[in-house]
C-alpha cells in the first residue's frame, strides 16, 4: 500500500465547490479526494484583511474535513442498545478518512456513481431532466425524514449534495455526499438543539414544496 503523498498536481479534478476540489482517487476509481481550494494565491495579501483572509481560509480547511467526518463518525456511534442512528446510516455515503497530497491534505470518500460508471446524478439534475419518478419522490423522502429523526447537523445541504447513487439500477438509492455539519464561526445548532432542528425542518419543508411543485407541473 502507497504510504506517500497521493500525486493530483496536474491532474484536471472531477468538479468543484464553493471551497474544494475533487478529485478521483488515482489508484481506486471507487474513490474520490476532497481538497481545499485556498482563498489566496501564492502572495497573501496583508494588513488587516490578509489576516481576516488567513484566518477565514484556515477555518473553511478545517471545518471542510472535521465537519463532514465528525457526522459520519456519530451517524456510525453504537450506543447500550446498538446503532443510534441506524435510519440515517444508508443515507450517508462513507468518508473514510484523510490522506496527504501533493496539493494538500484530502479528505477521502467513496465515490456515488450510477449504473454506467459515471458520478451520481443530484437531485437537482435530476428535476430538470424531468427524471424523478414517483418511486423516487418516495425514496427521496425516505432520506428526508431519515435525517429529521436524527440529531446530525446540516450546514450546507442543498439538491447538489444528495445523489442518486446506482441510477438506473434496481437498488437505487439517494445518499448525501456532502453539507452535514456546521459550518459557521458560532456552533450555534450544537449549543442550541431547536436551532439545529429548526434548520433541517426548514430545508426539508422546502425540498418537498420543490418536489410537489414537479409534480403539479
Amino acid at each position: 500500500m502507497k504510504l506517500g503523498p497521493i500525486a493530483l498536481a496536474g491532474r484536471e479534478p472531477l468538479l468543484n465547490s464553493k471551497t474544494r476540489w475533487v478529485y478521483e482517487h488515482p489508484d481506486s476509481p471507487g474513490l474520490l479526494i476532497k481538497v481545499h481550494m485556498r482563498r489566496f494565491g501564492a502572495t497573501p495579501p496583508t494588513g488587516l484583511k490578509g489576516w481576516f483572509e488567513r484566518r477565514k481560509d484556515h477555518f473553511l480547511y478545517s471545518t471542510g474535513i472535521l465537519r463532514e467526518l465528525k457526522q459520519f463518525v456519530e451517524s456510525r456511534y453504537q450506543g447500550p442498545n446498538g446503532p443510534c442512528y441506524p435510519e440515517i446510516q444508508p443515507y450517508i455515503e462513507p468518508v473514510l478518512g484523510v490522506v496527504d497530497t501533493d496539493i494538500g491534505l484530502g479528505l477521502l470518500v467513496s465515490a456515488a456513481r450510477d449504473a454506467d460508471g459515471n458520478l451520481a446524478p443530484s437531485v437537482l439534475r435530476l428535476r430538470r431532466q424531468g427524471a424523478m419518478t414517483p418511486e423516487r419522490h418516495t425514496r427521496l423522502d425516505r432520506l428526508l425524514q431519515a435525517l429529521l429523526d436524527t440529531r446530525l447537523m446540516i450546514g450546507d445541504l442543498n439538491q447538489e449534495n444528495i445523489v442518486l447513487k446506482n441510477a438506473g439500477e434496481p437498488d437505487e438509492r439517494f445518499v448525501l455526499i456532502d453539507g452535514l455539519g456546521e459550518r459557521t464561526w458560532i456552533p450555534t445548532q450544537s449549543l442550541i438543539s431547536w436551532v439545529n432542528r429548526r434548520r433541517k425542518r426548514a430545508f426539508v419543508e422546502k425540498m418537498r414544496q420543490r418536489l410537489q411543485g414537479d409534480r403539479n407541473g
